[in-house]
């Protein structure tokens, strides 16, 4: 047999090239990936750098098969020439194995064990569950071949890995051994081991951590090589899979020059800090961020946060620290990245730049939890992230915004991270006592040192205690239901009024628990002031396009510090997602309650310009409303009522018992006095009672002179200094029972991950992680705008490389709203269904018209009415179940 047939790995097809395939060899893919694999040696242990080889030159062999060739990749030419037997490339793998040959060249059996099970699932299938567990007669049909059949496969793959440097083409053989017991209906899990995420099944094995480490290393380089190449082949480019980082001496200075000399305190005690696991505790505003370039060393470093929009402006913060020799060091991750890219840079190169950063090579990624926390739930594919963290530093920022069970799911990636031999730095203004004793358990147990707690308000306490910028004041609103039964918590014409005087010459931010409540407040500001006062309104219930410009002009109209000489007034009005998105500085606050560490949050935006040596002795600046009825127009389903409660004692006792924030053990007895537990439920004492009706209050439901406020608002007040609210906030989590549903939630997921949970996909993981239910939205309102763009669109993008990139850019971030908690999803409103009724294939040819319904599959459409100035109106709230946000 001396002729062979080339072995096609991939065939690739443009439009924009008439269809001509671009073909790749297998022989040339996987010298690609061992191309990719020596970039990323020096960050490998030794002892896995032969396995990890030997992976890669395995992983696609199984394309061999005519059925993959012919019918998958078009190769007409290829012999032998029956494609009946249609086995999963990388599964087949495995059965053309030469077992002994592989023993003798890894001559360590748990390596043999975890190379084949890279091999055979470095691409998951939902079907594989099946097919390990009970068979398929496929490998019947395989062994009921001819030897000439098999043996051409062989000589095939043979000769065309044979051209490859350092092969041992003898590697390559059918195992006839494992091939008879496959198609006698043995479980594939009796030859290969499935990765130890599915320890389930009747094979599960038991293994020590660092043999766990080294399979997730062998699994996760195949993938990121396997990966970033085929990235590669498509773009037709040579991308390096890692790009090195900056020197920390020129972060450094480069730091040191953007304050213009200043002494700083990052500085001071980043020494103590580098290398080392840290949790960094600090005040709002402090410069967090610097610290955290500085500690990353000059390491590849990922940086989460909790929001979107904080995800892009510490993306430009980065750039101009990582990339100001101008080499693209920086990438950005979250759902609508690439559409960002676009907008700030040339359009080819930023959706290169995105998908480069996908692929995990840039020295600094900034990039949304969502992102990687999920995958501590250990989905098919985690092992390429595992991998990569394995020599990287984690940045976790706004670690206070995630709920009980999301904190439980960073703690568990934290401890994971950790694990792999990546360290970590927690940042936050307020950290719950309980999770930071489960964080330094944990990583005490894995390490000699545990976690460096470096806390700002503890070494500098004289400090922060003179550091006053927030005198509080309470406000009631004696809200009821209305005729249907609903509570009313509309903000009465005097709190109205009283916003838009403080507007007149100042900065005045409003935070509202919904949008509802945000809209409606908005309104009726908008009412009243007739165009005197700039004012705005921000929320996630807008287009992302709309969504940007809003935020462009904030950051410019409540620019952080506020220049001295600005006397123009200006009110913003928005929900919780100005917490952490945006850097702005406001005079004023009016907010709605909420639990003690989001008021601190919340309080940040106002007079973010002080950091020291300041006490603010003006009339009161931070103003938090309370309705009688139902504390909050999120109605209990914002925010946890036991924390309400809780923050509203803490706040009584600041108000009423004069008693002085500086020692947790004077704030908790009293806190205790107002309650008692029974049944796990808290019941308030009396002295609670009389302190609510003590406040002062906004009578909602009077008119005229019935409507002037019961008690003069500025009679109850008090300041707050950074110190003040380090204490309150850890007094609030103190004083939560370890029976309480909030850390409840938080131990049982703890331990149900401690326990081996792992989720079937990706996207069970992401849901677990945040189940905030979100559908995309298209007001009907749009629709005949709608469709002269889509037209527009194709006939200038129809034959482009990124298509579906471009198509988000142009039309789903101008269109689409993502709501969250909808309940109802009807078939009948699906903009798919829309555009098969709207779109013939005289406009759109065939190819576009079927990606336009596939992107479009999961879009509604509503009656509720659009505007770039209201976002997406508040009408929709019939069918919305949660309306944070």
């Amino acid at each position: 047999m001396n002729h062979h047939f080339p072995i096609w790995a991939k065939s690739i097809k443009r439009a924009a090239d008439n269809n001509e395939a671009r073909i790749i060899t297998l022989g040339e893919h996987t010298e690609h990936l061992l191309s990719k694999f020596e970039n990323l040696r020096d960050f490998i242990p030794q002892e896995l750098h032969e396995p990890i080889r030997i992976a890669i030159i395995l992983h696609d062999i199984g394309k061999v098969l005519p059925s993959f060739q012919r019918r998958k990749l078009g190769n007409r030419d290829y012999k032998p020439f029956d494609a009946l037997v249609d086995i999963d490339h990388s599964i087949l793998s495995t059965l053309l194995v030469n077992k002994e040959k592989l023993r003798e060249l890894i001559q360590n059996e748990d390596y043999e064990k975890f190379i084949l099970s890279a091999v055979a699932f470095h691409h998951w299938r939902d079907k594989f569950e099946d097919l390990i567990r009970y068979g398929s007669d496929q490998f019947q049909k395989l062994k009921s071949k001819s030897d000439d059949f098999k043996a051409q496969l062989i000589h095939n793959l043979q000769s065309e890995m044979h051209k490859i440097e350092n092969i041992d083409y003898t590697l390559i053989a059918f195992d006839e051994y494992m091939l008879e017991g496959l198609a006698n209906k043995l479980p594939f899990v009796n030859y290969v081991i499935p990765p130890y995420q599915l320890y389930f099944l009747p094979q599960r094995i038991d293994i020590s951590e660092d043999k766990k480490k080294d399979w997730i290393l062998i699994a996760g380089n195949l993938m990121r090589c396997d990966h970033f190449a085929s990235y590669c082949e498509e773009d037709n480019m040579d991308y390096p899979i890692e790009i090195s980082n900056i020197e920390y001496d020129q972060i450094k200075a480069l730091i040191q020059n953007k304050f213009n000399g200043q002494k700083l305190w990052q500085l001071k005690y980043i020494d103590h800090c580098i290398d080392k696991n840290t949790i960094l505790i600090a005040p709002t505003g402090m410069g967090k961020t610097e610290f955290a370039f500085l500690w990353s060393n000059g390491k590849k470093f990922f940086y989460t946060l909790p929001f979107r929009a904080a995800v892009e402006q510490i993306f430009e913060r980065a750039k101009n620290i990582f990339n100001s020799d101008k080499t693209e060091r920086v990438g950005i991750l979250h759902s609508d990245a690439d559409v960002y890219l676009i907008e700030q840079e040339n359009e080819e190169s930023s959706i290169k730049l995105y998908d480069n950063a996908r692929q995990l090579a840039f020295a600094v990624n900034i990039s949304t939890g969502d992102q990687f926390f999920p995958y501590s739930l250990r989905p098919p594919g985690f092992e390429k992230i595992y991998s990569t963290f394995a020599y990287s530093n984690l940045v976790i920022d706004e670690v206070q915004a995630y709920d009980p069970k999301a904190s439980a799911i960073v703690v568990k990636y934290v401890e994971d991270i950790i694990k792999m031999g990546g360290n970590v730095l927690l940042m936050t203004a307020t950290f719950p006592e309980f999770i930071k004793v489960e964080l330094k358990k944990r990583v005490e147990e894995l390490t000699l040192n545990g976690f460096e707690i470096l806390d700002l308000f503890d070494i500098e306490e004289y400090k922060f205690k003179k550091l006053i910028k927030h005198k509080i004041q309470l406000i009631k609103i004696e809200n009821s239901r209305t005729n249907d039964n609903k509570v009313d918590f509309s903000f009465p014409d005097e709190l109205i009024n009283q916003i838009i005087e403080q507007g007149r010459n100042k900065r005045v931010l409003v935070i509202c628990n919904t949008i509802k409540q945000a809209q409606d407040v908005y309104y009726k500001l908008k009412q009243k002031i007739n165009n005197e006062i700039d004012l705005y309104l921000l929320h996630s219930r807008f287009t992302f396009d709309d969504r940007k410009k809003k935020q462009d002009i904030l950051t410019r109209e409540f620019s952080n510090p506020k220049t001295e000489n600005e006397d123009k007034g200006k009110i913003l009005v928005a929900t919780q997602v100005i917490e952490a998105a945006l850097d702005i500085d406001a005079d004023v606050l009016y907010t709605e309650l909420a639990p003690m560490d989001v008021l601190v949050q919340r309080m940040g935006r106002v007079l973010r310009r002080y950091r020291e040596n300041y006490t603010y002795e003006g009339p009161p600046n931070v103003n938090i409303i309370l309705f009688k009825e139902k504390y909050e127009s999120g109605n209990s389903k914002v925010y946890n009522s036991e924390l309400l409660e809780l923050t509203l004692i803490l706040v009584f006792i600041k108000l009423f018992q004069n008693v002085d924030a500086d020692n947790l053990n004077d704030i908790i007895p009293v806190a205790k006095s107002y309650f008692e537990y029974k049944n796990s439920r808290l019941k308030t004492k009396d002295s609670f009672k009389n302190d609510l009706d003590n406040i002062s209050t906004f009578n909602s439901k009077s008119k005229g002179k019935k409507g002037k406020r019961n008690q003069n608002f500025s009679t109850l007040n008090f300041s707050l200094s950074e110190y003040d609210k380090y204490q309150l906030t850890n007094a609030l989590y103190s004083l939560i029972d370890d029976q309480s549903n909030y850390k409840q939630e938080f131990y049982k997921t703890l331990n149900t991950l401690d326990a081996g949970y792992m989720a079937e996909s990706r996207q069970e993981a992401q849901k677990i992680f945040r189940p905030m239910v979100s559908t995309s939205v298209i007001s009907k309102i749009k629709l005949d705008q709608l469709k002269d763009d889509i037209l527009k669109f194709f006939n200038n993008y129809g034959n482009s490389q990124r298509i579906f990139t471009l198509f988000k850019e142009y039309i789903i971030s101008r269109y689409v709203v993502n709501v969250i908690g909808m309940r109802e999803r009807n078939p009948l409103l699906k903009l798919e269904r829309w555009i098969s009724n709207n779109f013939t294939s005289e406009e759109i040819d065939e190819i576009n018209l079927n990606r336009l319904k596939r992107w479009t599959r999961d879009i509604y459409l509503t009656d509720a009415n659009y505007s770039e100035e209201i976002g997406l109106e508040k009408e929709i709230e019939t069918k919305i179940e949660t309306q944070f946000l």
